[in-house]
C-alpha cells in the first residue's frame, strides 16, 4: 500500500538493478512518510481549528503534542518567501472580502466539499483547478506561481500543509518540492475506492467557513500524458466538467532531450529512446486504426482517431491497444508505480493525441493550453490570461498588489536542474538523432497547431 505497486515477482525481476534499487529506495521513503501521517493530521487539524477561532489552548496542545512550531503556527522561513507571502495574503484577502457578518466567499458557488467529520468545523473539497503538466515543460514553476497567489491553495502530499505554508526552510530556491504533486489518478489498475482514498489523503483541511475563499489547485505533471487520467477524473469527480484544466507544452524535441537528461535512472542512449519511442507510436496507431475499422459505423461515426470517439469506446480501445500490448507504450518503469510511463520521453511529445483525449472526455472549453515558448515571450500576459480563465485575481485587492510584485514572483524558476545534485549532466544528443526526432514530430505539431488555432513555437 505504501510503496510503488509492482504487479508480480516477474514484473519485479524484469527491472534492471538500478531501477529496482531506485524504486525500492523510494518505497522506503514513502513508508516512513506514511507512518507520520496521523501525527501530521493531528497537528494540521489543530492549526486549522486555531485559525477557525479555537484559540490559544489548541496552540499549546499542538506544541505539547510534539509538533514543530512551524506546524503549530510560527512564521515559516526559508528561500521560498515569495510563496509564503501568498499564504499570508490569503487571510488578508479573505478578511477584505467579508463584511464581518459571515458573507459568502467569492468561490462558494464553485465548491464541492464535505465535512471531515459530523459536527467538526473542518472540510475537504474537490479541486477547482488542475495543472496537468506536461512534465519537463516548466510546470513546477507554473505551480509555484499559482500557489503564490493569495486566492490559491494546493492539494499536496500531506493534506495541503505545503500548499498552505510551503515552509520548506531547508530547501534552496529552485528545487522541486515533490510534496506539491498529488499522485492520485496515474496508477493503472487502481480501484475507484483506492483512487479516492489517495485523493482525500492529499486534499487540504480547510475551516468550513472559509471553503469559498480560495480555489484549490491539484498538480501532477504526469497527468497530461497518462491515458487513464481524464476518464478517471470524469468517473470520480462530480465537478469534473466545471474544473479548469491547465496544460503547458514545449517544443517536443527540446522536451524529449530534457526528459531524457533529467531521468538519470534511464540507462538507454538517446538514440535507443528515439528508436523505441517512434516504434511504439507506430504500433499504437496501427492497432487503433484497426480497432476503429472494426467498429460498427453507428459507433465510429466520422471519427478519424480513437480520441474522436465517445468516451466508452475510446477507453476500450485505449485498454486494448495501449495497455493490452507491450509494444505500444514505454515499459521501462512499472505502469502501476508512481513512476509509470516516465520513460516515454518521445511519445509524451505527441501532444495532439493527448489533447484530443482530454478535450473529448472533459470538454475543450475547460482547458487553458499554452507553451513554454509563449510563456518566455510574455509571462505576465499569460499569467493574467490564465487568471481570467480560472477566475482568480492576478493583480488587485485579492491578488498581487502590483504588476511589479507579480513580475518579481515570475522571475524565480523551479526544478530547473538535475534530478540529483552532483551527478554529471548527460551529453547533448547528436544533431542527427535530434533531426530525426524533429522530422517525426513535424506532422503531429501541425495537427496540434490546427487543433488550437495557432502556432505554439
Amino acid at each position: 500500500q505504501f510503496g510503488p505497486r509492482v504487479a508480480s515477482p516477474y514484473a519485479q525481476a524484469s527491472l534492471s538493478p538500478p531501477i529496482r534499487c531506485f524504486i525500492y529506495g523510494v518505497s522506503i521513503w514513502r513508508l516512513s512518510w506514511d507512518m507520520t501521517v496521523l501525527f501530521v493530521f493531528a497537528a494540521v487539524v489543530a492549526r486549522l481549528a486555531m485559525e477557525a477561532g479555537a484559540g490559544p489552548a489548541l496552540q499549546e496542545a499542538c506544541v505539547a503534542g510534539g509538533a514543530s512550531s512551524a506546524v503549530c503556527g510560527a512564521e515559516p522561513t526559508g528561500h521560498l518567501a515569495l510563496l509564503q507571502r501568498g499564504h499570508r495574503g490569503r487571510r488578508a484577502a479573505r478578511d477584505a472580502g467579508r463584511d464581518g457578518g459571515g458573507s459568502a466567499g467569492p468561490f462558494d458557488g464553485r465548491k464541492v466539499c464535505h465535512q471531515v467529520a459530523p459536527g467538526t468545523p473542518v472540510s475537504q473539497c474537490l479541486p477547482d483547478l488542475m495543472l496537468i503538466g506536461n512534465s519537463k515543460c516548466g510546470s513546477t514553476s507554473i505551480a509555484a506561481y499559482l500557489l503564490s497567489n493569495p486566492q490559491i491553495i494546493m492539494q499536496t502530499a500531506d493534506h495541503g500543509r505545503y500548499g498552505r505554508e510551503v515552509s520548506r526552510a531547508t530547501r534552496e530556491e529552485g528545487a522541486k518540492v515533490v510534496e506539491w504533486e498529488s499522485h492520485v489518478f496515474d496508477t493503472h489498475g487502481l480501484s475507484d475506492d483506492d483512487v479516492m482514498e489517495e485523493n482525500w489523503a492529499t486534499a487540504p483541511f480547510v475551516p468550513t467557513s472559509e471553503v469559498g475563499d480560495h480555489l484549490q489547485l491539484h498538480y501532477r505533471p504526469n497527468y497530461f500524458y497518462y491515458p487513464d487520467v481524464p476518464f478517471r477524473i470524469a468517473d470520480l469527480y462530480s465537478n469534473a466538467r466545471s474544473i479548469k484544466y491547465v496544460a503547458i507544452l514545449r517544443e517536443p524535441v527540446a522536451h524529449a532531450v530534457s526528459s531524457w537528461k533529467f531521468h538519470i535512472w534511464d540507462t538507454r542512449s538517446f538514440a535507443e529512446v528515439v528508436d523505441q519511442g517512434i516504434a511504439q507510436r507506430q504500433a499504437l496507431e496501427l492497432c487503433e486504426s484497426q480497432a476503429l475499422a472494426g467498429l460498427a459505423s453507428s459507433v465510429r461515426g466520422r471519427a478519424l482517431h480513437a480520441e474522436d470517439l465517445p468516451p466508452e469506446p475510446q477507453r476500450q480501445i485505449m485498454n486494448s491497444c495501449f495497455w493490452g500490448r507491450p509494444d505500444t507504450h514505454d515499459t521501462s518503469t512499472p505502469a502501476d508505480s508512481f513512476m509509470g510511463l516516465m520513460g516515454a520521453h518521445v511519445d509524451k511529445g505527441v501532444y495532439v493525441s493527448a489533447l484530443r483525449r482530454w478535450f473529448s472526455v472533459l470538454g475543450r472549453e475547460s482547458f487553458f493550453v499554452f507553451s513554454l515558448e509563449e510563456w518566455t515571450a510574455d509571462a505576465v500576459g499569460i499569467y493574467r490570461s490564465l487568471a481570467d480563465f480560472a477566475g482568480f485575481e492576478a493583480v488587485g485587492p485579492h491578488g498581487f498588489a502590483s504588476v511589479s510584485e507579480l513580475q518579481e514572483v515570475l522571475s524565480h524558476t523551479y526544478n530547473d536542474g538535475p534530478l540529483v545534485e552532483g551527478v554529471p549532466e548527460r551529453p547533448e544528443p547528436s544533431e542527427e538523432d535530434k533531426a530525426r526526432l524533429a522530422e517525426f514530430y513535424r506532422p503531429y505539431n501541425e495537427e496540434l497547431f490546427e487543433l488550437l488555432g495557432r502556432r505554439l513555437w
